[in-house]
């Protein structure tokens, strides 16, 4: 199998990925709306609560408007519970969503990336419950009806 480790090579290679991450630069939004959340996210997380671990998993479809669908599975190894419902959200310029669900009275935080494939969350509820994670987004479509 012949190497090719010609500075010709190594050029065209670095020219090109430099070339990508430059227009990805200049096309990433820099502030966020209601629109920034849009599409199926998924996440994960394990977490503890009031000392016993578990684990929980779903799939968030927000409409770009302020309203989501969500569906979920919990487990703490011996007992699953499913989970579906809807909720609200804000945003703010600088990308921190608050996130209401049916059922929860205080919102959750989330730090969204401002071209909205992503947002990172610390459970903020004072429960007992210890669980963080990140949420990426799988689809533009809504999957979670």
């Amino acid at each position: 199998m012949r190497k090719y480790s010609s500075p010709l090579v190594a050029f065209v290679l670095f020219s090109t990925v430099a070339a990508g991450s430059t227009r990805a630069k200049e096309e990433s939004p820099t502030s966020c709306s209601l629109a920034t959340l849009h599409g199926t996210m998924a996440w994960s997380s394990t977490y503890t609560d009031a000392g016993v671990p578990g684990a929980a998993s779903g799939f968030e479809s927000y409409d770009g408007h302020g309203n989501l669908k969500y569906t979920q599975i919990r487990s703490d190894g011996y007992k699953t519970w499913n989970f579906t419902g809807t909720g609200t959200y804000t945003i703010t310029a600088s990308c921190v969503a608050s996130v209401i669900y049916d059922g929860y009275g205080s919102p959750f935080v989330y730090f969204v990336a401002p071209n909205g494939s992503a947002y990172f969350w610390v459970n903020n509820q004072n429960s007992g419950r210890v669980a963080a994670g990140k949420a990426e987004r799988v689809t533009d479509a809504l999957l979670v009806k």
